[in-house]
This record gives structure tokens, sequence and C-alpha cells, in this order.
């Protein structure tokens, strides 16, 4: 019974030890081969970690953004800063309009209404 009870207490130390050296962090895998945790991250979404594979891809990807502004500096600089506000405003309005009609209307319809083109 005595070499029983030193087995134990020897297990228990040996765990104790090996518990307060190695961190917990150590064990979990890191590097370019980790695992996706999903109980700790949740569900990753593949698209959106994915980097352009092109330089023009970005561009193309923020097209119509970037054309918007430069239509909205160019009217501040010709009409003042009302106009890019006003039609602003009225973009979002007619929008709302818009999205309860089913998106019958294309984007570029929309704006040849508003810029009476």
């Amino acid at each position: 019974m005595g070499s029983q009870s030193k087995l134990k207490v020897n297990a228990r130390g040996l765990g104790s030890q090996l518990k307060d050296s190695i961190p917990v962090t150590e064990l979990s895998a890191s590097g370019p081969f980790e695992s996706h945790d999903l109980l700790r991250k949740g569900f990753s979404c593949v698209k959106n970690e994915l980097l352009p594979s092109h330089p023009l891809e970005l561009s193309e990807k923020n097209f119509q953004l970037n054309q918007d502004k430069m239509s909205f500096s160019t009217l501040r600089n010709i009409q003042g800063l009302f106009a890019p506000l006003k039609l602003q405003m009225e973009f979002k309005a007619v929008q709302q309009v818009h999205e309860k009609l089913n998106k019958t209307i294309s984007r570029c319809q929309l704006k040849k209404y508003l810029l009476n083109e």
C-alpha cells in the first residue's frame, strides 16, 4: 500500500509540474497549418480572407464607389457644396422607394432620372 500511495503522489506531482511549466497556448496549433477552431472563432468566410490576385481587381471592385466620388467632387467644384448633398439625399429617397418596388429600376436609370440626362 505504501508504494501505491507514493505512485499517486508522484503522478499528481508530475501532472501539476507539467501544467505549471507548459502554457496551454503553446499546446494549440499555430502557424500557417493551424486548423480553424469553430468553438472559439465561429465559422470563417473564405471569400473575405482571399487577397486580390491582380492589382486591378481591388480597383474594379470599388469602381462604382470611385465613380460616384469623382462625380460628386466634380459637382462640388462646379456647382458648390449644395449640389452633391442634394443629389445624395434625392438618391437615398428614391433608393428607399426603389427597394420597396422590388428593385425594378437599375442604378443607371436612377442616375439618369436624377440628373435629367
